[in-house]
This record gives structure tokens, sequence and C-alpha cells, in this order.
């Protein structure tokens, strides 16, 4: 099974329900490439107790689908900052995953976008949005 999972907008928004998916998988990848993480890998690994690989946007977006393949046969999860249906790379995945046939799982989290209400606009107010991957 893929799970794909949010990790919010700091270390300490990792849910427990999180936590346990992760420890429960054989492998744990953080996605970089669309964000710098105001914390380091290590940090998030202290928390989960397993090792992280770090994982470009090739991996994701290529047709080999690495990640689906390798869901095929054990747990794997792969961490994203804010929340993972926030940019359509994830949601891509998700839909091959459906035309693999391999189970997926998504676990939400905070991101910028409902963050931003903070400001007494609502998401719609800002226009249009993009991601700008490092």
């Amino acid at each position: 099974m893929l799970y794909l999972i949010g990790l919010g907008l700091d270390k300490d928004d990792l849910s427990l329900k999180a936590i346990k998916t992760i420890k429960d998988c054989e492998k744990v990848y953080l996605e970089t490439y669309t964000t710098e993480l105001p914390y380091s890998k290590i940090e998030i690994e202290k928390i989960i107790k397993k090792n992280i690989t770090e994982i470009q946007r090739g991996l994701i977006e290529n047709k080999s689908y690495k990640l689906i393949k390798e869901a095929e046969k054990q747990d794997i999860a792969l961490l994203v900052y804010g929340d993972p249906l926030a940019a359509t790379t994830h949601l891509s995945l998700l839909l091959e995953s459906k035309k693999a046939k391999v189970k997926f799982k998504v676990l939400h989290n905070a991101s910028i976008f409902n963050a931003i209400s903070q400001t007494g606009l609502q998401l719609y107010k800002f226009g249009k949005t993009t991601s700008i991957p490092k």
C-alpha cells in the first residue's frame, strides 16, 4: 500500500495516526522538491524512529513509477510538507496508483492554503495558486 502523508507546517504537526502509519511502513520517502523544510530530515527521523530517503521529482513523476511498483509488494510512505494533495504531482501519483490497482491512503495535514486564513481573507481572494519547485 502507498501512504501519502502530510507533514503539516511544523515538525510538531505530525498526527499520532501519521506517526503510527509511518512506523508500520517498510520504506519511508520524503519529497524534497516542492519546498525546503523549515526543519531537518533528522528531526523527523527522531520522531518516527526510522530512516527516511529523500527523493526528487523524477522518482515521483517519471513513467516507471518506482514508488507504485514498490507499494505493490510492501507498505510505502511518501512524506510531503504541508498537505499532500495541495500539489497536482501527488494527485497524479494517486491516479497512477489507481490505474495499477495499488491501494493507497492519504493522511491530510495543515498547509499554507488553510493557514492563509489568518490574514482574515479567504483563499479564493488571492487568485490562482501555483507551485514553484526549489
